[in-house]
């Protein structure tokens, strides 16, 4: 997810962490240590309930990629969410954030404590006050990650249910325009009671719009496979061209990235992207070598093109070489999936 950075890893899962969570712990160190520690809970709680999710995902046979921490949640970004079991793998974090806050709950009454449902961190004045406080965050969390709404919990509960009653596409459209609908609602009341609101509107309509154009590019794309799409008559680079005579390359070819392969071994790709990272002066002495991208992904022929979309996407990377058989056989780019997707969508309207 943009704007996320790497934290660490549990159970061999990435964890990364949304820059919106940084801002709230800079916003609230100005309140003093203990509405600061308060966060850091939050923070921990939300790390709960996502790693729920992840758990009993990968029970399920799904591969988890990495965990995302919003404050209103996270993402827990599987490559394949097996939709027979998508109801269990979402229900399972509100659960999660409700029981812990029913143990919190139970904790502090029989040490005494005060526990009723409460939100003022900024102005506690006692360490013991925070139980009370990540108690009702914690019910907070789960009961509003019930809501009906991508990219909440809610939403992909309402969706395997509706699932069960139509296409798998038509249920994800339907709890998709309920959650932007919600979005709305939230963002005009926020702006008359609470800002706070209007940011989780727009986590709620911008998540929602990915999930659905996100299946829908999927379920457009069933069953192509990389050979479907490939180039096969590809045009290779030597790593010991210079700068220059891949920019004559381009000019003839138009073509933005080629693979660079070198006694019949791939070694990596280059793009325009390299060629203007270099000053141009230096392009007569530059070789393709010493600019090519080598961290890349290798497409096998069989391979569903939407998963090989997902891979770039996720990479950062606009093309990819095929393979088979260690021999180079073809070259796609993410600009020719997404233009065939958007074919197959308009003939499928």
């Amino acid at each position: 997810m943009p704007w996320s950075l790497k934290f660490g890893s549990i159970f061999g899962i990435p964890i990364e962490l949304h820059i919106t969570f940084l801002l709230l712990l800079l916003i609230f160190s100005i309140f003093g240590f203990i509405p600061l520690l308060v966060i850091v809970l939050l923070f921990a709680s939300v790390l709960v309930h996502e790693l729920a999710h992840s758990l009993v995902g990968r029970h399920y046979g799904a591969k988890i990629k990495k965990i995302t921490l919003l404050p209103i949640g996270g993402v827990s970004q599987m490559e394949a969410i097996p939709k027979g079991h998508e109801f269990a793998i979402a229900v399972i974090g509100p659960f999660t954030s409700i029981a812990l806050g029913a143990v919190l709950f139970l904790f502090g009454s029989l040490f005494g404590l005060n526990m009723y449902f409460d939100l003022n961190w900024v102005e506690l004045t006692s360490l013991k006050d925070i139980v009370r406080i990540v108690m009702s965050l914690n019910f907070l969390l789960g009961l509003f990650n019930i809501i009906p709404a991508f990219p909440m919990d809610g939403g992909r509960v309402l969706r395997a249910f509706l699932s069960t009653r139509m296409e798998y596409l038509k249920a994800t459209e339907i709890s998709v325009r309920i959650g932007q609908g919600l979005a709305i609602v939230f963002a005009f009341v926020g702006v008359f009671y609470n800002p706070w609101l209007i940011i989780i509107a727009f986590f709620i309509y911008i998540g929602g719009m990915g999930e659905y154009q996100s299946t829908q590019m999927s379920s457009a794309l069933k069953g192509i496979k990389v050979k479907d799409l490939m180039v096969k008559d590809v045009v290779t680079v030597s790593p010991q061209d210079t700068l220059e005579d891949f920019e004559k390359l381009l000019i003839e070819k138009r073509h933005k990235g080629y693979p660079v392969v070198f006694d019949g071994n791939l070694l990596g790709i280059i793009t325009i992207n390299e060629l203007l990272s270099v000053p141009r002066i230096k392009w007569i002495e530059t070789k393709v070598q010493d600019v090519m991208v080598k961290d890349i992904i290798i497409a096998s022929p069989k391979m569903e093109v939407f998963e090989l979309h997902k891979k770039l996407t996720e990479k950062n990377l606009g093309r990819a070489p095929v393979l088979e058989n260690g021999k180079l056989i073809g070259f796609i780019s993410k600009t020719d999936i997404l233009k065939f997707s958007e074919i197959l969508m308009l003939k499928r309207m």
